[in-house]
């Protein structure tokens, strides 16, 4: 299962329910943003990420990279967009796998209707 065709089976399940929506490989501005928010000592910061899809709704971000093994590991970043952030932020949650992004932004997206 590919992360298009995960956004694209929510989308056809929640239609305009669902609010995220897939960024071009080549968008960097969400890593940079990324990159500044969590500063130079967090764990991600020398790592190669990407960005791979947004939320609409609120300033969640998808982001992929990989682990010591070659695996994809996800985070979705909630990111703040200011220059001092408080401790624990910005948000984070780790979602090892597509399948674990898919169940995760599925209970999102339900918990939204509800």
């Amino acid at each position: 299962m590919t992360a298009e065709e995960v956004f694209y089976d929510l989308y056809k399940k929640y239609g305009d329910s669902f609010h995220w929506h897939m960024l071009p490989f080549s968008e960097q501005s969400f890593v940079a943003e990324l990159k500044r928010e969590i500063g130079s000592n967090h764990f991600l910061y020398n790592k190669r990420i990407w960005a791979v899809a947004k939320c609409d709704s609120n300033d969640d971000v998808l982001f992929v990279t990989e682990n010591e093994y070659k695996e994809d590991v996800y985070y979705i970043f909630h990111l703040t967009y200011t220059d001092h952030n408080a401790e624990g932020y910005p948000r984070l949650v780790e979602l090892n796998g597509i399948k674990k992004v898919k169940e995760y932004i599925e209970k999102l997206c339900i918990a939204d209707i509800l």
